[in-house]
């Protein structure tokens, strides 16, 4: 009972919202949208899962970046001695080193660090004038360079362009989502106030209905007129009746549909909405040129090229390897840490170390299986990048063509009502001076209704139309995209 009551009172308040037109207190479109924002849950997920992958896509820009770092390690060994005669009880040995590494896009793989070493042979007797407790001082350079398998930094870059594009398909699906959802909410906020008008509409109808069924009834006891008359005047009420409860039942869906991209409570009370311009629809621009992508077809478009760099990795992968790789460090040791720190610079006390390393995968023909379906997978995201593209061109096509359509047709419907009600009239007025028949009236008095709900629900239509046309402007590309 509490339900009919709420949902009666909601409907109350459309109707009056429609009968007295906009008020300085009716919830203007852009207020019901930042009601949307602001408490539907979806769309402030969907939204904020954009925002997130497009900073997360950031994490590409760490790849080639200087890192610092720093270890420290303590620890003892107490295994046998060896060689023999050194003897000591224990072993023990502190580590520590700090620096900056690099990856190079070009492939070059640096280390540039400071490593001390601090060596004690507890309980050692090597005789006079031997260290048992040194430290070891050295500024070390490493450097490392493929040549083959992933060799001048192609899989490196093919790493961080999978890093960045399946972010940025994140964000795009993410903000298509987003996008669709506000689209949803101004079609459900146009859907309530047209059918608002509807009801309004098929009230007068029935009130006009009645009107019709008291006359013949008069005229019918006063033995001037036909009782076929009041059994169509009956019908035609009977008619209306019902046409004004389906037109109740679709607001009241409206009103569900309205409340629920709102986060409200299913038959919540709503303010005053605007009405239909109709002037301004019949004279709208429709756009020619398709202002950008769609967010759905960026998100191939990332796919895409999140495929070309996934196939680039598995071709480097499986590659033989041969790098080429150095060391090169100064040495200072002595007892005291600051001496060692100095002698580090001595000449010839320096390392140098170069080398080759190589490695080939024997098994060829699971390498030649591998490559072909990474080559597989990035043929079908190229098809479904091209489909996507496709399908955008058909879906503005179909778009622009309905949106002109609709706007054609109601600027006939506007016509068309404007003459049936003219009409209409004409016929009362004929009916009350006996000149015409009842049914005459109760035929042109539901085309003059038919006219009317056509039009409110074609004007609806052409604003759903327009709303979709939001989903291809450029300014709804989530931040951070390409």
């Amino acid at each position: 009972m509490k339900l009919k009551q709420t949902t009666s009172y909601g409907i109350a308040l459309l109707l009056s919202a429609a009968l007295s037109g906009p008020q300085a207190g009716a919830l203007t479109l852009n207020e019901y949208m930042n009601q949307v924002k602001g408490q539907n849950t979806g769309y402030q997920g969907t939204s904020t899962q954009s925002e997130g992958a497009g900073l997360k896509s950031r994490e590409a820009d760490l790849y080639f970046t200087p890192q610092l770092f720093a270890e420290a390690r303590w620890g003892h060994d107490e295994k046998p001695n060896s060689p023999p005669v050194m003897v000591y009880d224990q072993l023990a040995t502190d580590n520590y080193k700090l620096g900056v590494s690099q990856q190079f896009s070009f492939g070059l793989q640096s280390k540039l660090y400071y490593e001390l070493n601090k060596t004690n042979f507890v309980g050692a007797s090597f005789g006079p004038n031997v260290m048992t407790e040194y430290w070891d001082a050295s500024p070390k350079l490493e450097l490392s360079m493929p040549l083959w398998g992933g060799g001048f930094g192609r899989s490196a870059r093919a790493t961080q362009e999978i890093t960045r594009q399946q972010n940025f398909a994140d964000q795009y699906n993410s903000g298509a989502q987003a996008n669709n959802l506000l689209v949803g909410a101004e079609a459900a906020y146009w859907r309530l106030s047209a059918w608002s008008e509807v009801v309004v509409i098929q009230e007068q109808a029935l009130k006009a209905a009645q009107n019709i069924h008291d006359y013949v009834a008069r005229k019918q006891k006063m033995n001037l007129g036909e009782k076929a008359d009041v059994i169509q005047a009956q019908a035609l009420l009977e008619s209306r009746t019902l046409e004004l409860q389906v037109a109740k039942n679709e607001a009241h869906d409206a009103l569900r549909n309205f409340n629920k991209f709102r986060n409200q409570e299913p038959y919540a009370t709503v303010e005053n909405l605007e009405k239909v311009d109709f002037k301004s629809l019949e004279s709208i621009t429709v756009p020619q040129a398709r202002p950008g992508d769609r967010l759905d077809v960026k998100a191939t478009e990332a796919q895409l090229a999140t495929a070309k760099a996934n196939s680039q990795i598995v071709r480097e992968r499986n590659r033989p390897t041969l790098d080429v790789y150095g060391t090169y460090a100064l040495n200072g040791r002595d007892d005291a840490m600051n001496e060692a720190i100095k002698n580090s610079g001595t000449e010839n006390r320096d390392t140098a170390f170069m080398g080759v390393r190589f490695n080939m995968p024997l098994n060829l023909k699971a390498t030649s299986d591998a490559r072909s379906g990474a080559m597989k997978s990035e043929k079908a995201a190229e098809l479904n990048h091209q489909y996507a593209q496709y399908a955008q061109e058909m879906d503005w096509t179909t778009l622009t063509r309905s949106l002109t359509d609709a706007r054609d047709n109601l600027k006939l419907l506007g016509r068309i009502e404007e003459v049936q009600k003219s009409k209409l009239e004409n016929e009362r007025a004929r009916l009350r001076q006996g000149r015409t028949t009842t049914y005459q009236v109760l035929l042109f008095e539901q085309d003059y209704t038919q006219a009317a709900v056509t039009r409110v629900k074609s004007a609806a239509n052409i604003l759903g139309l327009q709303s979709q046309l939001k989903l291809y402007e450029t300014q709804n590309s989530p931040e951070g995209g390409k």
